[in-house]
């Protein structure tokens, strides 16, 4: 009768340490999908392209962020980007058409905002729309 009465408070006391264990949201290290912001469509005489492309894609974990020329229109182009600890970063991709530029990585800092946009000289910036997780784009 004791051995059955201290297994079934064995039982109990892992059974309660499993639902205090369980019980916490869980953490994620990343956004939780890709987060991508583009602007523009056809550039003058190329076929269908976007001018600026910003993303931080999930496959890295949302480590970092890229932004690329889709344009050989001769602007620059960036993407203004938040991570988890730090808001209103900003990456340049000045090297031209075709080129990419990538921030640096972060596992802790992960990046859950990204806006791509245009660089143009002596006029206001046109960006995209931003994008962040769980908005639905």
């Amino acid at each position: 009768m004791q051995t059955v009465k201290r297994f079934g408070t064995i039982a109990a006391s892992v059974a309660i340490a499993g639902a205090l264990l369980g019980s916490g949201a869980t953490a994620h290290a990343n956004a939780g999908e890709n987060v991508t912001s583009v602007y523009g469509m056809k550039c003058s005489g190329s076929a269908y392209s976007y001018w600026v492309y910003s993303f931080s894609l999930l496959s890295n974990n949302n480590e970092n962020v890229g932004v690329r020329d889709g344009c050989s229109d001769g602007n620059g182009v960036y993407s203004l980007y938040d991570r988890v600890n730090d808001h209103g970063l900003r990456l340049d991709d000045t090297n031209g058409y075709g080129t990419t530029v990538y921030s640096g990585n972060s596992t802790s800092n992960y990046v859950q905002k990204v806006t791509g946009c245009l660089n143009i000289y002596l006029t206001p910036d046109q960006c995209g729309p931003d994008d962040r997780p769980g908005d639905g784009r």
